[in-house]
């Protein structure tokens, strides 16, 4: 009597076909896994690259801040572009002259030197006329800049101010977008930007802002952001 079965060939067969099937399921789990982790590529580069624009957005709301006298009379500019960097300046906060300064003088004393540093810069203004120093070393009461000053500043009078200066620029040799405040080390925005180029329309006030990633189907970013203090400033001195 014959009891009921497969035969080696059915078996065979059976294998041979569950093979192709979990061969092919494995193919299909690995292109689709591949394919995900393009969208997430994508998707995180595209974020990153709208934070880092956004950054630089925010900057330029601010670049020109308390400074527009400053701006109107040329003596510091809220906005400046080379292909190279894209630099931002704005008034930190205001200083105030302990005592007067001779023209000169490499030495200023101030009423607070409270998170001054060496490698910030100081603006000083003397009625329509003006002057940017770096300090280099500083001192209980007082500050050492790096070049004698030109003209005399009052404490009465005289308008100082710490500036705030900001810079952005692309590390070619790790692909990187980079910002650095004032002295301090430059800290990453974005990874593997391709190319990151930056434009001043200087009568319109505006900047154009424009990042390439090098992640396979990302489009390239761009904004115009409008420098509303520097076009204050300009109102001033027309």
């Amino acid at each position: 009597m014959n009891r009921p079965g497969f035969t080696l060939v059915e078996c065979l067969i059976g294998l041979t076909l569950s093979l192709v099937v979990i061969t092919a399921g494995l193919g299909f789990y690995a292109s689709a896994q591949k394919a995900f982790v393009r969208l997430q590529a994508r998707e995180e580069a595209g974020q990153e690259a709208l934070a880092a624009i956004d950054k630089m957005r925010i900057d330029l709301f601010h670049a020109g801040r308390g400074l527009a006298p400053e701006i109107a009379l040329g003596l510091v500019a809220a906005v400046e572009t080379s292909a190279a960097e894209l630099r931002l300046t704005a008034s930190e906060r205001r200083l105030v002259l302990a005592a007067g300064a001779a023209a000169g003088a490499t030495r200023l004393s101030l009423l607070s030197t409270a998170d001054l540093t060496a490698g910030r810069r100081v603006l000083l203004r003397q009625g329509e006329a003006g002057e940017v120093r770096t300090i280099t070393r500083v001192e209980p009461g007082a500050v050492v800049v790096e070049a004698p000053l030109e003209r005399a500043y009052d404490p009465g009078s005289a308008a100082v101010s710490l500036l705030e200066c900001v810079a952005y620029f692309r590390d070619g040799a790790s692909r990187i977008l980079r910002r650095r405040a004032n002295a301090s080390s430059a800290q990453p925005v974005a990874e593997g930007v391709a190319s990151a180029d930056w434009s001043l329309d200087a009568a319109a006030n505006l900047v154009s802002v424009r990042l390439e990633l090098d992640v396979q189907g990302v489009f390239p970013h761009e904004a115009t952001i409008f420098v509303k203090n520097r076009a204050l400033a300009k109102s001033l001195g027309s």
